[in-house]
């Protein structure tokens, strides 16, 4: 059985929830998911990047939420509960990186 493995790293100035990379050791991305599910939040993606490594793939987002306030409080746990499952699943091993979602 493969094993899996997956970091997730939230970046904050002060209280704020600014940005999330993950690393992960898969080759599928998790962008599509996490755009939907921050979306039902009032969150968007303001800027994503893709970078492939050997063994998977490191991805970054910036976040900000729709009418410019800053994501903190209740808005900062939301957002970091809606990340973590996505993020730390296991996807298709054998996916192609699409930089491009």
């Amino acid at each position: 059985m493969a094993t899996f493995s997956a970091s997730v790293r939230f970046e904050e100035e002060g209280t704020r929830l600014t940005a999330v990379e993950i690393v992960r050791d898969r080759r599928s991305t998790v962008i599509s998911a996490l755009q939907g599910a921050l979306f039902v939040l009032g969150v968007v993606v303001a800027a994503y990047e893709a970078r492939p490594t050997e063994t998977g793939v490191v991805e970054r987002l910036v976040m900000v939420r729709q009418d410019g306030g800053a994501i903190d409080g209740d808005l900062g746990v939301a957002a970091r509960a809606a990340i973590l499952p996505l993020a730390l699943a296991p996807g298709d091993p054998d996916a192609p990186v699409d930089a491009s979602a």
